[in-house]
């Protein structure tokens, strides 16, 4: 299992930027998160530039995140319309990716539901749009990793996403387990603990992100600054053989992100896997 860090800690930062901190501390792998003034998915000519850049810094992009919803883009809307859209603002992230010779995007099954009663409408939508997007992905050789979410979004039940991968039975479709997320879902009693579904996962996991919390904010805090059992994680990822990257996905705090919070994320993740 080998070391990622998402660009979503550098966000407020152009991408470009930042890449040589990357190399100085020896991280090879990146998953790069759309974000206006950070990365340009829709221009040819910067991406051009974006993959002369990896690899001149010998850097790798293994996935890439959908757009945001607070960008609009939600695959699971009601109106056909702006579903079409959303389906639409993330094929042009996939093609994106494969510009810059990546292999995951990272789909959120939907953003939050206005009310339990839209939960089944807004998860069909979700799979009619999962399926034209899959289509699309399958054309072009990328696989999907779909995110469980927060509490009150469409796909916040791990065994939901679970299901929804199932149907389509596509190699090219996985899950990406999130451990902030899980964390604070898991208490609610619609989710099951994810440590001991780990086992029913095993076929469908792509792809992780690695964060911590302490069970109620989406901190995205670095392990060990929240209450997440990491070393039940570990094991139960390395009982069912995961072969993905540790995809860490860290947010901003206080002070600008630089050198530090990178040789301090390194000690950690050889620390976890030293423990387990």
């Amino acid at each position: 299992m080998e070391l990622g860090l998402s660009t979503f800690l550098f966000e407020d930062y152009k991408l470009l930027s930042i890449l040589p901190l990357y190399r100085e501390a020896g991280i090879e792998y990146l998953e790069i998160k759309p974000q206006k003034g950070h990365f340009d998915y829709q221009d040819p000519e910067y991406l051009h530039q974006v993959a002369r850049e990896l690899k001149k810094h010998n850097l790798k992009v293994k996935s890439m995140h959908m757009p945001v919803s607070a960008t609009g883009v939600d695959i699971s809307l009601i109106e056909e319309y702006d579903r079409v859209w959303s389906v639409r603002e993330v094929e042009k992230t996939i093609l994106a990716l494969l510009r810059l010779n990546g292999e995951i995007i990272v789909v959120h099954p939907g953003s939050t539901l206005l009310g339990e009663k839209e939960r089944r409408i807004r998860q069909e939508r979700s799979e009619k749009s999962l399926e034209e997007i899959l289509k699309f992905c399958e054309n072009w050789g990328i696989k999907i990793a779909l995110e469980n979410t927060l509490p009150g979004k469409t796909g916040d039940n791990i065994m939901d996403v679970l299901s929804m991968v199932k149907k389509f039975n596509s190699p090219n479709l996985g899950i990406c387990l999130d451990s902030g997320h899980y964390h604070i879902t898991t208490p609610t009693k619609e989710n099951s603990d994810v440590i001991e579904c780990l086992s029913e996962l095993k076929d469908y996991l792509l792809h992780v992100h690695l964060h911590d919390n302490h069970g109620k904010e989406d901190e995205h805090n670095l392990p060990g600054e929240g209450n997440i059992d990491w070393n039940s994680l570990m094991k139960g990822l390395r009982k069912i053989n995961y072969q993905g990257i540790m995809m860490f996905e860290i947010r901003k705090k206080n002070n600008p992100p630089g050198k530090e919070i990178l040789e301090k994320l390194k000690k950690i993740y050889h620390q976890l896997l030293k423990d387990n």
